[in-house]
């Protein structure tokens, strides 16, 4: 599967468009005021009036800071019930009914962005994926992670479904969430698209094919001999569909979609996500900035849930228990039963 990387890059170079100009910084000041060109002057100060100063406030409080995540003073701990639902609703699972991640190291790569802005997408990725445990790879690793912007999506997906389909793995079974799932990646008309391709390992990180011999461990009611481990994921975005965002926002739309399998159609049942940046866009709501604190909780989570699970509803009590640890809840007696 490996060598799938290189042609594929070298047939994506040629086909994707380029990202076409670079977001358009803000029009008004940090304080809100109109700027530039045809703005009105600013009025004149006051003449100063000498008195003495107040004493000053106490300090706000500071953010917990983890390197590339920031967290910061949250309101009261969501419900268990709104924690669990979330957990179930983002969480797109493998062929093979669990949930997949990345193992040990990630390369991602990209294709069609002006080079500044691709190094800060690789930049927040890497910043993202050495929180949660990950190792990205040096420049010049062979991507794993291809992230491709162009103007026509729909065209582009079309093209290299129909050119490679074995880089989709379209005929090969448990490696994706199948042909239905596929159409809907060409078909549906979305700012960002992407797929993941897993590979089945062993419990303990050996590759495993169907039909191959390997070294397993006694099975159990609870444990499987084998794991869902993301083999590589395509991501498009089309520029003309994004629209006017803030960069550091689809910074981190990509690296959440590019870290873990999220289902496109989730419903956020209200919960503050990054998830859920465009349809707070189009819909006139304030969209997440970056990473919310429910993001990096799923994250973490997922990350540190059981891998050799014989459904994925147990990794996703596993995320859902640590998310609400994260988010401050009690969660002593509040694991559901299997």
């Amino acid at each position: 599967m490996s060598r799938w990387i290189a042609a594929t890059m070298a047939g994506l170079v040629l086909m994707a468009q380029p990202a076409g100009a670079a977001p358009r910084g803000p029009t008004t000041s940090p304080e809100g005021n109109p700027v530039g060109p045809g703005a009105p002057a600013p009025a004149a100060a006051p003449a100063p009036v000498v008195r003495r100063a107040p004493p000053p406030p106490p300090p706000p409080p500071q953010p917990t800071t983890v390197e590339g995540l920031v967290v910061t003073a949250r309101p009261a701990a969501p419900p268990v019930d709104t924690v669990s639902a979330f957990v179930a609703e983002v969480s797109a699972p493998t062929a093979n009914g669990r949930l997949a991640r990345w193992d040990r190291k990630i390369c991602p790569g990209v294709i069609g962005l002006k080079p500044p802005y691709g190094q800060v997408l690789i930049d927040r990725i890497a910043a993202v994926s050495a929180v949660v445990g990950l190792e990205t790879g040096a420049p010049g690793c062979k991507a794993n992670m291809v992230i491709i912007a162009t103007d026509d999506s729909q065209a582009l997906a079309k093209s290299i479904v129909d050119r490679n389909p074995s880089v989709f793995a379209r005929w090969e079974r448990g490696m994706s969430r199948g042909e239905k799932a596929l159409g809907a990646f060409v078909e549906t008309p979305t700012p960002v698209r992407w797929w993941h391709v897993t590979r089945t390992m062993t419990a303990d990180g050996q590759s495993y094919t169907q039909g191959s011999s390997v070294r397993v461990r006694s099975v159990g009611r609870l444990r499987a001999n084998t794991r869902d481990d993301f083999n590589h994921v395509i991501i498009l975005i089309d520029v003309k569909r994004v629209g006017v965002i803030r960069f550091e926002a689809l910074a981190d739309y990509i690296t959440m979609i590019g870290l873990a399998q999220i289902e496109p159609n989730a419903d956020l049942g209200g919960a503050r996500s990054i998830i859920g940046l465009f349809a707070d866009r189009d819909s006139g709501a304030e969209p997440a900035r970056g990473l919310t604190e429910w993001d990096a909780a799923y994250l973490l989570g997922l990350y540190s849930a059981n891998r050799d699970v014989v459904r994925g509803s147990r990794q996703e009590r596993d995320i859902a228990r640590r998310m609400l640890q994260q988010l401050g809840t009690p969660v002593s007696s509040t694991e559901p039963s299997e």
